[in-house]
């Protein structure tokens, strides 16, 4: 049975909306969903609600359909230790709550939760179904929060702490075509602070590709909703 090719795009604000709204629609050329993962804040500069264009540009992206994931309350640059990596369950339900109520106050309401980098420490899993998330994604598969069943499948990153550079996009390229092959679901993520290259648009698109082309069926995030 063939697996899922899951697509994602992370850190989308002022500087990067108009390369990921690029990427975007190169993917919806190749019939590849995206999913956007979203933070209300970015580096604790950016602020979604004061930034008419790229909250625009969400909003017709969630009306058209595509799937909109909460990416955490301030998701960090890179550099910085992971926003909901090691997070006690007190702490994780202030930012939870934050983020949920700043999104909810401009129009965004969400039920899958990607922690930045999909660093999730327990006490993050353990309070998320109090804001309404019935999927949760880490670095180690996806979360089905009311049930407690896990999917195992790896993802794997360009950029937002990992690796950008020309080997790593080719060794990414080449790790989703052989997990599609074995039938695995195969989880790809860019950052939207590395789209400005044309290169990287390219790999991380041949990767996506690759992937549907060894088998795996591409969707978005929301396939794996209970």
């Amino acid at each position: 049975m063939p697996g899922h090719v899951l697509v994602s795009v992370s850190s989308i604000f002022d500087a990067t909306v108009d390369d990921v709204a690029v990427v975007v629609s190169e993917l919806d050329r190749a019939e590849i969903p995206v999913s956007l993962l979203v933070a209300p804040h970015v580096d604790k500069k950016w602020h979604l609600s004061k930034d008419t264009k790229t909250r625009g540009w969400l909003d017709e992206q969630r009306k058209a359909g595509r799937a909109l994931i909460l990416n955490g309350f301030d998701q960090p640059a890179q550099g910085r230790r992971s926003e909901f990596a090691t997070l006690g369950a007190h702490e994780a339900r202030l930012r939870l709550k934050g983020a949920t109520r700043q999104m909810s106050s401009i129009g965004f309401t969400f039920d899958i939760f990607a922690p930045p980098r999909w660093q999730l420490s327990e006490g993050t899993l353990d309070v998320v179904g109090d804001f309404g998330f019935e999927l949760v994604a880490s670095t180690k598969g996806l979360h089905i929060v009311d049930s407690g069943e896990f999917h195992r499948c790896r993802n794997l990153s360009v950029g937002e702490g990992f690796g950008a550079a020309k080997w790593w996009r080719r060794n990414v390229i080449r790790a989703a075509e052989r997990g599609a092959a074995k039938g695995n679901t195969i989880r790809l993520s860019v950052s939207g602070r590395e789209l400005g290259s044309k290169k990287v648009r390219s790999d991380f698109l041949d990767a996506a590709v690759g992937a549907a082309s060894y088998g795996a069926v591409p969707a978005d995030y929301r396939t794996f909703l209970p």
